[in-house]
């Protein structure tokens, strides 16, 4: 049989199934394998075809004049029968052989109907498929990613893209904390002019004192009472000492027993 399917790059074996008594009768199924294409299907029933063609080929090649075989074994080609190619198998290491070395781990297989496909995470539309709400999936080194998607009205966000916020409730926020900052500026600014005018205010009286006190000739800080000032050189100059230096007050004349009387004030006649 390998000799017979040697041209079928696709051919790997034979499982012989039954043998039946009186004319050798073979049930057996042959093992084709080949890489994984969307179009697999197509490509079985081509290979099917070219398989049944060689063993028809073959069993007329050993089949002489008068129908005579001089092989050990001859074939029927008549008996020779090809059934319809089925159960089909396709592994993850079928599927991972399509794609790059970086991408392969997330290649699988899953069963939709009666047909097996490669799929990823991001394939649409099968039971392992991700989800990603809001946004669009795209297989990457690292794995798939879900990429949100924004809209006129929304920005989307989150590992699956499951959370929105509207844009106008960012802008309205937004306005209302700038407001709110330009509120708080424009009384720092009040505040700092008013605290700066006061301190130029004091600044300049505080010169005002210091040009004073230079012009009196005084020393900065000390006090002066101008209403006690007195004219030394002046001729009525008498000096508040030599008036009470000789002053005594004498008591021995009061009684500490008398009582004063109350008295009345008459106002003068007009």
């Amino acid at each position: 049989m390998k000799m017979i399917y040697a041209e079928i790059p696709e051919y790997e074996g034979v499982v012989i199934k039954s043998l039946r008594k009186g004319s050798i009768v073979v049930d057996y199924d042959v093992i084709l394998k080949t890489r994984y294409t969307p179009e697999y299907e197509t490509v079985f029933q081509s290979i099917s075809s070219n398989m049944k063609e060689k063993i028809e080929n073959a069993t007329k090649l050993q089949v002489t004049v008068n129908n005579n075989c001089s092989a050990l074994l001859c074939f029927n080609s008549t008996a020779t029968k090809v059934q319809n190619v089925s159960n089909f198998v396709i592994s993850n290491e079928t599927c991972q052989q399509q794609v790059g070395e970086e991408y392969a781990k997330y290649v699988f297989t899953e069963t939709k109907g009666d047909k097996v496909h490669c799929i990823t995470a991001c394939s649409a539309g099968y039971k392992t498929s991700l989800d990603c709400h809001y946004g669009k999936c795209q297989l990457q080194r690292s794995g798939p990613q879900c990429l949100c998607l924004t809209t006129d009205t929304h920005w989307y966000s989150g590992e699956t893209c499951d959370w929105g916020i509207q844009k106008s409730l960012v802008y309205g926020l937004v306005g209302a904390a700038v407001a709110v900052l330009l509120v708080i500026l424009v009384i720092l600014g009040v505040l700092s002019t008013r605290f700066r005018r006061e301190a130029n205010r004091q600044k300049f009286k505080v010169s005002q004192m210091q040009k004073w006190n230079e012009e009196e000739g005084r020393n900065p800080g000390a006090f002066h009472n101008v209403g006690f000032d007195h004219n030394e050189e002046g001729e009525n100059y008498v000096h508040l000492g030599s008036m009470y230096s000789n002053f005594e007050a004498s008591l021995s004349h009061i009684n500490p027993e008398e009582k004063m009387q109350p008295f009345n004030l008459v106002p003068p006649e007009p």
